[in-house]
């Protein structure tokens, strides 16, 4: 069936479209500037949440705003932001609320953020919190965004690590990650 780009039909559907991505993206672009606006007010001084999770110039100043702001919900790509922000100024601090986000976060409803946790975890995860990066890597509730976290095993060379990524290599999810990394056999 072909179809008329220039019937009424398709020009009401297509406007009714945009007119909802352009409401989703005012919200989206509303929620962000009061975040800004709050940051602002500790010092911390960016024109676009995005620029918080720069590796070259973290914002630990930002802390307290991004603890409040992460565990309220506001759209996917923000709580996504928060998160990736609080990895990479390494707050070590906020590891059990993050992994408690993690847990509860359900990937098919809020996809980015549970993304964006499982990087602020890659991100945090040391040598006291290992095991437990391990339970929830091992946990199938987490489905894909477990690819986010796998590689920080990569280059592990301890032999519990070597059998951990053997027994992940066979779990759907994470089993093409972990093919492509061409690990050499001990």
């Amino acid at each position: 069936m072909k179809v008329d780009y220039n019937s009424p039909e398709w020009i009401a559907m297509r406007e009714e479209r945009e007119k909802k991505f352009q409401e989703r993206w005012a919200e989206y672009d509303r929620l962000e500037k009061l975040i800004l606006q709050e940051l602002e007010t500790v010092g911390v001084s960016v024109n676009s949440l995005w620029n918080l999770s720069s590796k070259k110039d973290p914002h630990k100043k930002s802390l307290p705003v991004l603890i409040k702001h992460v565990q309220v919900f506001y759209h996917d790509k923000i709580n996504e932001i928060l998160a990736r922000s609080l990895g990479s100024i390494k707050a070590t601090e906020c590891w059990d609320m993050l992994v408690e986000l993690f847990c509860k976060t359900d990937r098919q409803v809020h996809r980015n953020f549970k993304d964006g946790l499982a990087c602020a975890l890659f991100d945090l995860v040391s040598k006291k919190t290992m095991d437990e990066y391990i339970t929830l890597l091992k946990d199938k509730r987490h489905g894909q965004s477990r690819i986010l976290m796998v590689g920080k095993l990569r280059r592990s060379r301890q032999p519990e690590i070597i059998a951990l990524i053997d027994e992940l290599a066979e779990d759907e999810d994470l089993k093409i990650e972990i093919g492509s990394w061409k690990r050499k056999r001990q």
